[in-house]
């Protein structure tokens, strides 16, 4: 798995609005926060999402380094929860395309 598939991935996990989470790595049915890779997970943010996908510690690691650079000055926790999901699908799609590039 490449870091474009990786982030591809976790996009998809969040594409919708109702699947995207904010203040928060993971959250349930009933916005309780929980690990990424529970089975109760529900709603990701941007890191979560990350996390969900299942690759090596460096295809993660990769994904994270183009999504930072995609989510500009802040951090990659800052963006999301300062972010419109709209924004947010648009700094996903970025970290993919310069993944694919490199």
């Amino acid at each position: 798995m490449s870091a474009a598939a990786v982030l591809t991935d976790a996009l998809a996990l969040i594409s919708a609005p109702s699947k995207w989470a904010k203040e928060a790595v993971a959250l349930d049915d009933r916005g309780n926060e929980v690990k990424p890779l529970s089975d109760n997970a529900k709603r990701f943010c941007m890191v979560g999402g990350l996390q969900r996908v299942q690759c090596s510690s460096t295809e993660y690691g990769e994904a994270v380094r183009h999504l930072r650079k995609a989510c500009g000055d802040l951090s990659i926790s800052q963006f999301n929860d300062q972010c419109s999901h709209k924004s947010m699908v648009k700094a996903m799609k970025r970290a993919i395309r310069a993944a694919e590039a490199a």
